[in-house]
């Protein structure tokens, strides 16, 4: 039947088929998200700074260097300033050295890659690098971290920044936030698409509980925004499209690179009735979910189920495993990299790589039968359409153009085999269609269609 609903202007953007917003139709195909690949292991936490329960890591690509933050060793209890963090470097995201700061003394010495001590920032400490236009030089790195329990279910959170990535300085002694909890990795970043920005953060939904006391009810996500990372509007709790209410312990959210409008969120969903601990006896497991949004705000749901299982290892299996890094790396050609923690309150407690298909987070799925996927309306331009997909030898894809009543003006030839981007050959030329309002229909078999764009080859 001919498509409709409302025309999206995608520009020369990559849209990746994380949810159905491009989906006007789907039939014998399903979307499906994509597990990523475990790779190495490229990092333990076996420092006399650092911990089995190191953790609430950042990564973060500094024109080339690969910069990693983590808490070290915590001598106090939680909520009081008695942590560390660290800072590790890497060139390539696989090998990754601790050079020595020289700015903390630890039992004696100051040959550590500590970069924050005896402050409560360093409990959860979370920089990004700003990429705001009118952001000083001196603060083109900023930062969030602290939560001192300060009464039922509040905290505060304070401001950082720093030129170099290293040496870091408040920017007040007065907190930025104080409407949440805080008591987790909450993430902060300069939203370019909204020029404002943003930082979602821990909080714990108790609305149905009389007189909640700290830590009780579920851990949840706000947002707040702000014009100048000073003062801050709270945005509000996250909205999701699913009426179903889950733990998320932390969130890792940013937008994606190369593909900005798609905000992108990894929580560390905590199941706390749960015990499958043979090493600590402590209650609660964790595996990481995959969720999306087109705003910031209201979260997609399609894929409830787990994005990184804790698997055969049974040290995954300890009470607060299994938590992604913030941070996305572009470690080749056809590879996203992403850290999760793993063998938590183990001693081979550390870090471990995951591969990730650029762009191919989740995808229009077909198997063995053909089915298809008919997308709304879009605005063709100059650019000739790319996809990013993957078959089996017997498989293919096929592409079509279709009118506004539904006709065939145009199709590709069967097409097979695996690319990030390759150009779909259709019998008219790129830009023959300008300013057209088309639908695309692709037919599928043993094939995964990841994402689209029009751009140059």
């Amino acid at each position: 039947r001919p498509p409709g609903g409302i025309v999206v202007d995608i520009g020369t953007r990559v849209e990746m088929f994380i949810d159905r917003h491009l989906i006007h139709e789907m039939s014998g195909c399903c979307l499906k998200i994509n597990q990523p690949v475990r790779m190495e292991k490229v990092m333990v936490f076996d420092r006399p700074w650092e911990s089995d329960t190191s953790g609430y890591i950042t990564v973060i690509n500094d024109n080339g260097l690969i910069r990693m933050y983590y808490r070290g060793i915590t001598e106090s209890p939680d909520g009081v300033s008695g942590a560390v963090t660290c800072c590790a470097c890497s060139r390539d995201g696989i090998t990754f050295e601790r050079p020595a700061s020289g700015l903390f003394e630890f039992n004696g010495s100051r040959d550590n890659n500590i970069i924050l001590k005896g402050v409560p920032e360093a409990h959860n400490f979370t920089p990004f690098l700003d990429s705001n236009p009118l952001a000083h030089p001196s603060m083109r790195y900023k930062a969030v971290g602290g939560h001192e329990h300060t009464g039922a279910n509040k905290g505060r959170l304070f401001g950082l920044y720093s030129d170099d990535g290293i040496m870091w300085h408040r920017f007040s002694d007065e907190p930025l936030m104080t409407d949440g909890m805080f008591d987790s990795q909450n993430v902060a970043f300069f939203d370019n698409n909204t020029g404002m920005y943003r930082c979602y953060a821990r909080y714990f939904e108790n609305s149905g509980l009389e007189n909640p006391a700290p830590y009780k009810g579920i851990r949840a996500i706000k947002s707040f925004v702000s014009l100048d990372f000073i003062h801050w509007t709270e945005a509000g709790n996250n909205l999701y499209d699913v009426p179903a209410t889950e733990e998320f312990y932390t969130n890792a959210t940013l937008c994606c690179p190369g593909a900005g409008h798609h905000y992108l969120s990894f929580p560390k969903r905590f199941m706390p009735g749960r015990n499958r601990d043979f090493f600590t006896g402590a209650d609660g497991v964790s595996d990481a979910v995959f969720m999306s949004s087109r705003d910031g705000m209201h979260w997609d749901r399609t894929f409830m189920e787990a994005w990184v299982r804790p698997g055969l290892d049974r040290k995954n299996w300890v009470n607060r495993n299994n938590m992604p890094a913030l941070g996305i790396i572009d470690t080749g050609e056809n590879e996203f990299s992403m850290y999760i923690s793993e063998n938590y309150r183990t001693p081979t407690s550390g870090i471990r790589r995951l591969s990730i298909r650029k762009f191919g987070f989740a995808s229009v799925h077909a198997g063995s039968e053909t089915g298809y996927v008919v997308t709304k309306p879009l605005v063709f331009g100059d650019h000739p359409l790319q996809i990013n997909y993957s078959t089996s030898a017997a498989g293919h894809i096929k592409a079509l153009i279709i009118g506004p009543d539904g006709s065939i003006l145009d199709e590709s030839g069967i097409i097979y085999g695996d690319e990030i981007f390759e150009e779909v050959v259709f019998n008219k030329p790129a830009g023959f269609y300008k300013g057209r309002e088309l639908s695309l229909r692709f037919e599928l078999r043993d094939a995964d269609l990841y994402a689209i764009r029009f751009g140059e080859v």
